[in-house]
């Protein structure tokens, strides 16, 4: 089946809610899913961002609507999932894909940074996690909770603390949900997203509110930010591919497998051999 149609037969007539979804990847899945019948529910922390997504849907033919959601508060999740559901009756598809960068020496961050980038990455997919899944197990038709974990949460890169152990987290979160959600036979899909390096605007938005103090933490930030707009996948390509996946069932939904498949025997025999963490070449190249 073609990823159009692995798309438009799983969601196309259905509700699709994405979170983060006002730019980048969020966006672009959105677009997707509204482009092959899907009734989006676009939400971000930018309610401009996430109205000027929405309103592009709806002009360019889809079903779409825009909400403001900043996923670290679980009350604010947990209140639009819940008149979500009460306007729609179900909804098919969550999309946790909300997330923010970090670029600082680990002992120059705050622990007000420290935790923001947690709050956001982490507690965001648990937040979705908790809210979603009750709703779906008891709606009468099968629901998917896709997360966003993102090829840093199989690797170890300097500068990247926050991020990478946030998006270790959060995998650790989904894989764990789709044991129990297995074990209490409960008609929910769970998904790890794993896309790799995506010509986003997250390096931008750190930017906004100031750059590493570190020189070496500074330079390797700036090259990769530089880089991931230079050599990064168009997020249109991105979602087309995680969402064909999602959309045949899969757990793990990749946008480049044969480099994740490089980076997860990278970090197997990394573990295995009980060895100390060596950068990804891609990051020691940036570095140098």
């Amino acid at each position: 089946m073609s990823t159009d149609a692995a798309v438009a037969d799983r969601f196309g007539d259905g509700v699709a809610l994405v979170t983060g979804a006002g730019s980048g990847l969020g966006a672009a899945m959105a677009a997707h899913l509204a482009g092959h019948g899907a009734h989006v529910v676009v939400t971000d922390v930018d309610t401009e961002r996430a109205s000027a997504v929405a309103d592009a849907l709806v002009a360019a033919g889809g079903r779409a609507e825009a909400h403001h959601l900043d996923v670290a508060d679980g009350e604010q999740v947990d209140d639009l999932f819940a008149r979500t559901w009460a306007a729609h009756g179900a909804v098919d598809l969550v999309v946790s894909n909300a997330g923010i960068e970090s670029g600082d020496r680990t002992w120059d961050m705050t622990p007000t940074q420290w935790r923001k980038v947690q709050a956001v990455n982490t507690d965001g997919a648990f937040h979705c996690a908790r809210s979603a899944v009750p709703r779906m197990a008891s709606q009468g038709r099968p629901g998917v909770l896709a997360v966003v974990a993102s090829t840093g949460a199989v690797t170890s890169l300097p500068y990247q603390s926050a991020y990478v152990a946030s998006k270790h987290a959060a995998l650790a979160l989904v894989e764990c949900l789709d044991l129990e959600v297995r074990a209490a036979g409960v008609p929910v899909q769970v998904s790890a997203l794993l896309p790799n390096w995506v010509r986003t605007r997250i390096f931008d938005d750190v930017r906004r509110s100031g750059v590493p103090s570190d020189p070496d933490a500074r330079a390797t930030f700036l090259r990769m930010s530089e880089s991931i707009q230079a050599q990064g996948m168009e997020p249109d390509e991105a979602a087309a591919l995680l969402l064909d996946a999602v959309a045949r069932g899969e757990f793990w939904c990749f946008t480049d497998p044969d480099r994740t498949a490089q980076l997860f025997d990278e970090r197997a025999r990394t573990l295995v051999g009980l060895r100390r963490p060596e950068r990804p070449g891609w990051s020691a190249a940036l570095a140098t």
